[in-house]
């Protein structure tokens, strides 16, 4: 009895390092494949035209397999290059391997590998690239074709001007031009994955925190809660009632644990440049995310040639806090509504005692009548600073009037 025991445990083992072994050599094959891809064109510098999503993330057109049409893609440093999967139908892209994917939630799916024959931004070409299909979750996005990611931006560098709407891409830092006041930071990179990556720190930690380089996340700063509840930080907050964010790759609608922080400062490892007043977001799993709020307050420039990061502040003293009504909507595909899906405390929508789950019936006297006009209700709560409210609870319309406020 006890050796059968025995030799059933060892099969057991030997069936998980079969497993692991083959998830390894699943996610070398998969990193080889969408490492492939090279720069054809010989450009000098070429300038790129950007447009943001509902969503908040920076759209760029791409033309794929010789197409004339131009498809909307998002550009995120902190990504691999993606397909979504409603428009492989149209696209047409053969089949290259499989590979694993991992959503919002931290879990692992299989997914397929796409090749594209020829991909072009702007006036500049790459040949034999891969792109991972996935499901793109986010409402208000389905126009959107897909993720041009890190095995892409790792052929150039990247110089995004928020202030324009412009991108200037080249293959070499000297052939750009600089404010003299730039600053620059030092980056590493991740060999598999083509993360750039950075040290920081908050409130004068002794050990730095190591952060991606995500213009896919469209928040300032997000981090792994234990870093932020370390000794001796005592950091202010502020907690989040309803449900986290599903992402757009994936992940359920769970019950929030997010927060936000306020850090004093914030500092860059062999860096002299520091921030005062810095919010972060934070949830227990979060994996630590330097996002687009952070570098839309310069003209940045990413290069991984040089392992460097280099911004130009678009004014002498930059403001990251920003202005909130303190809650978030969402629509409810079975219901066919609009809901309240986050309160943030000690906000004006928490003053208002706007509760989670309400139906929203209207913003500024605009209703919901179909999935379109959510978009349009989300457009409306960030273009005004003001709004009116109609909220239906407990078969109770009420109205309301909230007014933005700093976060902190």
């Amino acid at each position: 009895m006890k050796k059968k025991i025995l030799k059933g445990i060892g099969v057991l083992l030997l069936i998980m390092v079969l497993i692991i072994g083959f998830i390894i050599y699943n996610m070398s094959s998969q990193y080889k494949n969408l490492r492939q891809g090279k720069l054809v064109s010989n450009i000098v510098t070429d300038t790129i035209p950007f447009t943001y999503s509902s969503t908040g993330h920076i759209l760029i057109n791409v033309k794929i397999n010789g197409s004339k049409k131009l498809y909307p893609f998002i550009l995120d440093s902190g990504a691999s290059s993606f397909i979504f999967s409603n428009h492989i139908d149209e696209l047409n892209l053969e089949m290259n391997g499989r590979g694993f994917g991992i959503d919002a939630n931290g879990s692992i799916f299989l997914t397929k590998i796409r090749s594209v024959d020829t991909l072009q931004i702007g006036n500049s070409i790459f040949e034999n690239t891969n792109a991972k299909e996935v499901v793109f979750n986010f409402n208000c996005s389905e126009d959107i074709y897909g993720i041009i990611g890190t095995g892409i931006m790792r052929h150039l560098i990247w110089q995004v001007d928020f202030k324009t709407q412009k991108i200037i891409v080249s293959k070499k830092l000297t052939d750009l031009s600089f404010q003299k006041d730039r600053i620059e930071i030092p980056l590493t990179e991740n060999k598999s994955s083509h993360h750039l990556r950075t040290l920081i720190k908050l409130n004068n930690q002794k050990k730095p925190i190591k952060v991606i380089l995500d213009l896919g996340n469209s928040g300032s700063l997000k981090l792994n809660e234990s870093y932020a509840l370390e000794e001796g930080l005592n950091l202010e907050y502020k907690k989040i009632d309803g449900t986290s964010s599903k992402g757009g790759l994936g992940g359920n609608n769970d019950k929030s644990k997010e927060k936000f922080y306020l850090s004093d400062s914030l500092e860059f490892e062999d860096s002299s440049y520091r921030i005062h007043k810095f919010p972060i977001s934070t949830t227990p799993k979060a994996p630590n995310l330097l996002g687009l709020e952070f570098f839309n307050k310069y003209k940045t420039t990413f290069s991984w040639k040089d392992k460097k990061l280099i911004l130009e502040p678009y004014k002498n003293t930059q403001n990251f806090i920003w202005n909130t009504y303190g809650f978030s909507i969402d629509y409810n595909k079975k219901l066919n509504k609009v809901v309240i899906k986050s309160v943030t405390e000690k906000t004006p929508a928490s003053k208002a005692n706007l509760i989670v789950n309400s139906e929203v019936v209207s913003i500024n006297n605009i209703p919901f009548t179909d999935k379109s006009s959510f978009c349009n209700l989300k457009n409306l709560m960030k273009s005004n600073d003001t709004i009116n409210l109609k909220i239906k609870n407990n078969d109770m319309i009420k109205q309301y009037t909230l007014i933005k406020e700093p976060l902190f």
